[in-house]
């Protein structure tokens, strides 16, 4: 099973991290159609974000309604490459729909992301008994970073590497 990176306060090990991709706040379905280098990652202000530390595994989840014309889900994996600081969105950047999200200043880090060829749907790690119970599955509404813990991660891993991850 994957190792814990870091531990929340109540606890809880954290396997991985989850950065959220909000299709109608900025276009993350265009930048990965794209190939766009998605190099850096916005955050909520949180203790967590005094958690996230270079080295530790992550991955980008697209979010959305089971109606969507996508597949809500993990849709790149990667590694943190920096420690959080903060920033703001490129104001002039096109693909930000929501322009005040935009200027808000807000924690970032920097992430080295691979795409997956195919994004692992929600609905099936909803489906697999080492993810049912998540965080992002029983608080889809919380902000970056979303906490998942290493059994969690494995059950990620386990879809991309196509089979048990090795130990």
């Amino acid at each position: 099973m994957t190792r814990a990176c870091a531990e929340l306060r109540d606890g809880t090990p954290v396997g991985a991290w989850l950065f959220k991709a909000n299709p109608a706040v900025w276009d993350v379905l265009g930048a990965l159609e794209r190939h766009e280098d998605l190099d850096s990652w916005r955050m909520a202000p949180s203790y967590r974000v005094g958690l996230v530390a270079p080295g530790q595994p992550c991955a980008l989840w697209v979010t959305g309604p089971r109606s969507a014309p996508y597949r809500a889900g993990v849709w790149a994996v990667g590694t943190v490459v920096s420690v959080p600081y903060d920033d703001v969105g490129d104001p002039d950047d096109p693909s930000w729909f929501d322009r005040g999200a935009a200027r808000q200043v807000r924690p970032y880090v920097k992430v080295d992301l691979r795409v997956l060829p195919t994004p692992i749907d929600r609905d099936d790690l909803r489906g697999d008994p080492r993810f049912a119970g998540s965080e992002i599955l029983r608080r889809p509404r919380m902000g970056s970073p979303v906490a998942i813990t290493p059994e969690e991660w494995t059950a990620v891993r386990d879809r991309f590497l196509d089979g048990p991850a090795p130990e």
